[in-house]
């Protein structure tokens, strides 16, 4: 295991997340520093001191950056704009990385690389323990009893007795020491790998207050300019953004929707232009809020010499996107099924592809969930007939005999379907495909439930 740690002092008491640390340095941006060498980062603030920092694991990525010396040089050198800020240093494990950065941190890249020192095990733990007492994240009180009793460094600590230490100074402080040096400690701080987080929100106060569209929509380009670089990061996309256009008296809301998750800026602002230029405001707006609730993981692109089959899925999408924003939701809809025998309820359309499981988190502290396209289909052993009549039409005269020359043609049939009798919409039918008089292929059916039996037509095939 190499571990690094990038640590700084913290100017002012700061919250226990580093989402809202606020430094002279952006700790996300150094969070996606980090991501480049390694998937393993970890986040870590002192509970006595005002050291905070990341905590990178970076021994599995040595052979994709060329070896140790070459990753961490690279590292180095890509931290040099915190430099003035920022301590680094590395250990063979965590707690120690953590130590050396807030007290023996590397000057310059030779330091730091001069750490490394993979033969030589004496030197890690040598290193460690001429650290001072100081850099334990211990109570003051505890602090004071060490000076105390003459015990100026680590290794004062460490070769103490493991019991008599345990008995005098508690198993935190032991439990530290055991995970700087090496040994297993269940009481020992846990590094676990830090998540960013999965909603996005950002909101931009107007410098002007207006109700010009072309105004409001320059200023709304750079929340998206945001959004789609959070989604890049996290190579995820969306299907929808919530924006909210607020004035004195309230604020104007609109939805805008993709039939596929995205996270190209030019769609979005595509989208946002067409939508846009449709709101009227009837006050000024003075801030701007755009929220993305979910994302979902984008799928790998395939670059190949040879036209792509799904190439012409995204146009398609793309171009309902536009008449749905230009035209209104209502134009285009998206048909889908569900798990429902009965035809009048086996076929829904929505303004957007039919999702399911869309468990979105309003609520803070709450986790959110991709969506899950809705893949349901009906057994294909029968026809289906996308056309269905708004009501069954009853047929008018006698029913359909099937004979030679008669007004209908059998084709196949009979499909029973029975389904819903524990709801209040049961059906028990007998489906036929037939060909009538105009020589229309037609869905029809023979009502089981009721006494006659009578006879109606349900839909047309294309």
């Amino acid at each position: 295991m190499r571990w690094i740690a990038l640590s700084y002092k913290q100017t002012f008491k700061q919250p226990r997340n580093p989402q809202e640390v606020k430094s002279q340095f952006d700790a996300n941006s150094l969070f996606e520093l980090a991501t480049h060498y390694s998937p393993v980062v970890c986040w870590r603030q002192d509970q006595h001191h005002e050291y905070a920092g990341w905590l990178v694991e970076v021994h599995s990525s040595f052979r994709l950056f060329g070896g140790a010396q070459a990753l961490l040089s690279q590292l180095w050198q890509g931290t040099e704009e915190f430099l003035d800020e920022l301590q680094l240093a590395n250990h063979h494990t965590a707690t120690g990385a953590w130590w050396l950065s807030k007290c023996a941190p590397a000057r310059n890249q030779e330091d730091f690389l001069a750490m490394l020192n993979f033969n030589n095990n004496s030197f890690n733990e040598n290193s460690l323990q001429a650290l001072p007492i100081s850099v334990l994240d211990c109570d003051t009180k505890l602090q004071t009893t060490w000076q105390h009793c003459g015990f100026n460094h680590l290794g004062d600590l460490w070769r103490l007795p493991r019991d008599g230490f345990l008995k005098r100074f508690g198993a935190q402080a032991l439990a530290e020491l055991d995970s700087g040096f090496g040994l297993q400690n269940k009481l020992a701080p846990t590094t676990v790998a830090h998540q960013p987080a999965n909603t996005f929100e950002k909101q931009k106060e107007l410098p002007f207050h207006s109700d010009r569209l072309d105004l409001i929509e320059q200023h709304a380009q750079t929340l998206l300019e945001a959004v789609c670089q959070w989604l890049h990061q996290q190579k995820r996309g969306t299907r929808e953004l919530h924006w909210a256009f607020i004035h004195a008296h309230g604020e104007e809301v609109l939805r805008l929707r993709s039939a596929q998750p995205t996270d190209c800026l030019e769609t979005w602002k595509r989208l946002l232009h067409h939508q846009l230029g449709q709101m009227q405001f009837h006050d000024d707006i003075r801030n701007l809020r755009v929220h993305c609730a979910y994302s979902e993981l984008l799928p790998n692109v395939n670059n190949s010499l040879l036209p792509d089959p799904a190439e012409g899925t995204r146009n398609w999408d793309n171009t309902c996107d536009v008449l749905r924003a230009r035209l209104g939701e209502q134009t285009v809809l998206f048909a889908a099924t569900e798990s429902d025998p009965r035809p009048e309820c086996s076929i829904v359309l929505q303004h957007t592809p039919l999702l399911k499981n869309t468990n979105i988190a309003l609520k803070k502290g709450e986790k959110t969930h991709a969506p899950e396209l809705n893949n349901t289909a009906l057994p294909c052993s029968a026809p289906r007939p996308l056309w269905l009549l708004p009501q069954p039409k009853p047929l008018q005269g006698k029913a359909p005999g099937w004979q030679a020359g008669g007004p209908w043609q059998l084709l196949s049939g009979p499909e029973r379907v029975e389904f819903g009798w524990w709801d209040a919409q049961p059906c028990k039918r007998d489906y036929y495909c037939a060909r009538d008089s105009n020589s229309s292929v037609v869905w029809l059916y023979q009502d089981l439930l009721e006494d006659n039996s009578r006879w109606f037509l349900h839909g047309y095939f294309a």
